[in-house]
């Protein structure tokens, strides 16, 4: 179980959604997790999240059907965090 859960919320964030993760995974600290939600994007952003949760185990991807606000998002965040 991962001692860190780091929470991103992203609506319509394709142009840094990646940015965001990776800045994530380069830390040294290495015990930890990244739950990114998607709040109800109607761009790419949960494709992008997707191909870089095949590469790495460490990120969860969330989504929301429709958006919710940030507020919302992190709820999401937290509740699913491990």
């Amino acid at each position: 179980m991962p001692r860190v859960s780091v929470i991103i919320p992203a609506y319509n964030s394709m142009q840094w959604v990646s940015a965001a993760i990776d800045s994530v995974l380069n830390q040294g600290y290495r015990d930890y997790e990244v739950v990114v939600i998607d709040d109800g994007s109607t761009d790419a952003t949960a494709e992008i999240v997707m191909r870089i949760q095949a590469l790495d185990q460490r990120i969860v991807l969330c989504r929301h059907r429709r958006n919710r606000g940030p507020g919302a998002a992190r709820k999401t965040g937290a509740k699913s965090a491990i």
